[in-house]
């Protein structure tokens, strides 16, 4: 009888022993696991999210809008996705919806392309439900520390007997950067659509960057007179 409960003890005194070797091995191993779980998993990108408005007036009598824009986009990494807004040409009747995703690269050490294709939908009274394809490319290249250079030039596709092509030059500029936050310069502007025979609209430019964003005033010649520009944008990065 006392040999038996010998044994039953020393079973007993066992089986803990092999249980807490056997729980040690799996907070061991589960340890190693998710460490190497965590080191193997990519870092999250942190997302750029762009908000960008801006408005024209006219200069001389009666001073009306020329046109209003709003946008907004995001971007991981290289993709921008989504990206759209609203352009309206400040008469209160036809306006422009657009919407579409892009990448950015890096083709030299200086420069940085932005290629960006929008679909957009004319809306309104007069715009007989005009339908484009934008291939939007940006080049910015900073040529020293102070001077930088922008372009955008993009083709009006048309996708339906409404719309008509066109080539736009929106802006090739040039900037130079008086301080930190303030840069001045000039740049052009022009565009031809349909029949019509080509718009130059060149224009001085003078960017503030403040932290509620940058703003960028123009003052442009336009065909027949000239108009007033106020661009803002608010750049905002969170993971």
């Amino acid at each position: 009888m006392i040999v038996s409960r010998f044994n039953q003890r020393w079973i007993f005194a066992e089986v803990l022993e092999m249980r807490s070797s056997f729980t040690i091995c799996l907070l061991v191993c589960g340890g190693i696991g998710g460490g190497r779980a965590q080191e193997s998993a990519p870092p999250r990108k942190p997302v750029t999210i762009s908000y960008t408005v801006r408005t024209g007036e006219q200069l001389q009598a009666p001073h009306v809008s020329t046109y209003r824009l709003f946008e907004y986009s995001q971007q991981r990494g290289r993709w921008i996705l989504p990206d759209f807004g609203d352009y309206d040409f400040g008469q209160g009747g036809e306006r422009l919806l657009f919407a579409g995703a892009g990448a950015e690269f890096h083709p030299v050490k200086r420069a940085t392309l932005t290629q960006i294709v929008y679909f957009s939908q004319a809306v309104g009274p007069g715009s007989r439900d005009a339908r484009y394809l934008w291939v939007w490319p940006v080049m910015d290249i900073d040529i020293t520390p102070r001077l930088s250079a922008e372009t955008v030039v993009y083709p009006s596709i048309p996708l339906n007997r409404a719309a008509e092509a066109g080539i736009d030059v929106d802006r090739a500029k040039m900037e130079y950067a008086v301080r930190r936050k303030l840069t001045a310069g000039a740049g052009y502007s022009g565009s031809i659509c349909g029949g019509s025979t080509w718009k130059n609209k060149p224009f001085l430019t003078t960017t503030v960057t403040t932290r509620a964003g940058s703003f960028e005033f123009w003052l442009q010649k336009m065909p027949g007179g000239g108009q007033i520009q106020v661009r803002y944008q608010l750049v905002r990065s969170q993971r």
